[in-house]
This record gives C-alpha cells, structure tokens and sequence, in this order.
C-alpha cells in the first residue's frame, strides 16, 4: 500500500521582531532529530541576521555537525541517574542565559526544555503542546487558525515553526558527508566483497519497538529470492544494539545477506548514497536514508504511513493496520510504542516486500538510463 497525497501545509504568521539569536531545542532520537533540520534550517533563512543554536542529545550529534546553518551546537547528555541529570540540566540552563536568546523554538517539548526556555530569559517562547509545557511558550496558534496535528513528522514540525514566521518546505535535509566516511562505507562495502556498479539492497532489521521489527526470516527469505531471482546484492545493516539479528539472517539466508560491520552516522548516510534500494522499518535508519535520498520499502508496521512517508520520495509503503482488529478508532495506533503482538508488522509477506523492491529497482534504471541519455546528448544544452 502506497502513503496517499495530503496537503498539511500551513502559511506562516508574520516574522517576530528584535530576534538576534534563536535557541533550538532538539533533544530527539535520530529519527525525529533528522526531522526536526528542515524547520531549523529554515529558521536560518527567516532571521538571516540571527544566530542559530541547538541543544541535540549527545548521542545524535552528528545529525546536527556541519550543517552551516547552525552556529553553535549543545550536546545534552540525557543518560545516567538523578543526579547527574540534575547537574546536566542546570549545566544547560546557565548556558541558555549565557546565550541570551530573543527567541527559543522548543521542538523536543519535554517539561525540562520548557522550563528552560522560560528561564532562559528569551522573549519569543514556542514549542510542542504537550502536558503541563504549554504554560512556558508564549507564542501560540490563533484561535481561529489551529496548527493541525497530523500528517508526516517533517510537516508537524514545519507547521509549528510557522508560528514565528519561519516558513519550511517539506523537504528533508541531507547530512553532510565528508569524504573520509564515504571512504569508509566503501572500504566496507569492498571487504564484504560488493563492488561498484553492482546493484545494492541495504535491509535494516533492527528497531527500538518490537512492533516494528519484521521478523528475521522474513528478511533472510527477501534476500535469497533478490539473490536468485534478480541477481541483487543484500547487504544488512547492523545495529550495535542487536547484532543477533545480524547474524540470524545471515545464517537464515544461506549467505545471500552479507553482514556490514556498524558503522557511524555519517559512514551509513554515505552507504545510503550508494544504495538501489533500503528495505526498514519505521526506525532512524528510514529517516537518514530520506535524508540522502535512497529508494525505500518502509514495512511501516503499527505506525500510520503518513507520519513517515514522503510524497517526493521514491518509496513503497506497506502497511497492515486491517491485522489488527484493535486498530480502528483512529489513523494511529494507540499501542504503537508498547504492542507486544506483532500482528500488523507480521502480517506483512515477503513477496509483498519483493514487489516493492523491484518496483524500485524498475524505476532506478529508467532514470539512470534517462540520465546517461541526457548526458550523452549532443544537441542538450545545459
């Protein structure tokens, strides 16, 4: 099933006056920090004069490094007991005063970030509507143009920007690579002994939820028919979190799935350049290979299709939401994040996922044979 069009846009108010500098919070995991660059980058553009700052979780920083839009960077480490949150969290807030921000844009909404927008001093507030936050912003929607909470991640964060005039196409933004990770990915892809110009299908097994994990056999199963019947190459990404399931479908697919080594944020964005296709869940992965533009079959499993998947990408949305018989009041799953069962992503079959890689495959050598042709031409004028 493919994510239909849906136009969630949302025309930006009027610029804020006397903004200098703009403080961003964008604590999130990696999925949602890689969501959070278009509104970002956009702030950049719609204060020309002002200074960006961005407080990211530490383990997500590379999202955010070398992005020229950002001038200064926090890292937030959100790990470890009660004390050493205390002292990271008043660490932060002196260096929010510090900073002496005119306008903080909350894109992460925790209570803690509210609060120190608050404290902070700014005297722009605004950030995501949650319990007990809204208190803290002072920017907020009019009454009678509400910010509508629905369509895909980019959108939501993009219509909430536009509250202080910051108007953000929903379009993702690229990471940066430098040309050391893009060695890297390709001594990698050189010892598991895929060379270039070989067609490449990533498959990421792995996901934070349970629910959204498409079982291991099923992968291994995908890879040995892409293998036999297609002649591609499968490649898995492993994640430092789960290898097992790694090693599980490489086993399971009788050494048609070749097993990648983790690799870092910014060597996985250059292996997601090279890609033909990526085959994941709704997981961080989905989201950097957006990023860079890779052919992608989103096994969206609980989550609604829309939250993730992007009109102008080129990707193939398979989603089972008639699986489950509790899933009906709504397009989201209310379990979506604690769903023991499985049945939606299990539901889910491998020739449906095939189809979908090859439909993508199909559509990658139309456009390169396009694009050879057009390079070719000697009477086409650039």
């Amino acid at each position: 099933m493919k994510a239909g069009r849906s136009d969630h846009t949302m025309p930006p108010l009027d610029a804020l006056p006397g903004v200098s500098t703009i403080l961003v919070f964008a604590c999130n995991l990696l999925g949602d920090s890689i969501c959070r660059l278009p509104a970002i980058r956009a702030t950049s553009g719609a204060y020309p004069e002002g200074r960006v700052c961005v407080v990211c979780d530490s383990r997500y920083a590379d999202v955010f490094a070398g992005h020229r839009f950002i001038e200064r960077l926090q890292a937030l480490d959100r790990r470890g007991g009660p004390l050493s949150q205390a002292r990271a969290w008043a660490s932060l807030t002196a260096w929010a005063r510090r900073q002496r921000p005119d306008l903080v844009l909350d894109l992460y909404g925790s209570k803690r970030t509210a609060l120190v927008a608050w404290l902070s001093g700014a005297r722009w507030r605004l950030g995501l509507y949650r319990q007990g936050t809204s208190h803290w912003y002072n920017v907020r929607e009019p009454a009678d143009r509400p910010v509508p909470q629905e369509g895909h991640l980019i959108e939501r964060m993009n219509r909430l920007s536009s509250l202080a005039g910051i108007s953000a196409p929903f379009a993702y933004c690229p990471l940066p690579v430098d040309e050391e990770s893009r060695a890297a990915a390709n001594a990698t892809l050189d010892d598991a002994g895929l060379g270039e110009g070989e067609r490449l299908v990533l498959l990421n097994p792995a996901a934070r939820v349970p629910a959204k994990r498409w079982p291991a056999e099923r992968f291994a199963a995908l890879a040995r028919r892409l293998h036999e019947e297609d002649q591609a190459n499968c490649a898995v990404v492993t994640s430092p979190d789960s290898p097992e399931l790694t090693e599980a479908i490489t086993r399971a697919s009788q050494g048609t799935a070749v097993p990648l080594p983790a690799l870092s944020l910014k060597e996985l964005a250059a292996l997601l350049e090279r890609a033909d296709v990526l085959v994941t869940g709704d997981t961080g992965v989905l989201h950097v290979g957006a990023s860079m533009g890779a052919p992608t079959v989103i096994l969206s499993g609980p989550t609604d299709p829309g939250f993730v998947a992007h009109r102008g990408l080129p990707q193939v949305v398979l989603h089972r939401r008639d699986a489950c018989p509790e899933w009906e009041l709504g397009p989201e799953c209310p379990r979506a994040n604690t769903c023991t069962d499985r049945r939606c992503i299990e539901a889910i079959a491998v020739e449906e996922a095939l189809s979908g890689v090859r439909e993508l495959l199909r559509a990658d050598r139309v456009r390169r044979s396009r694009t050879s042709s057009a390079s070719t031409d000697p009477e086409r004028v650039e």
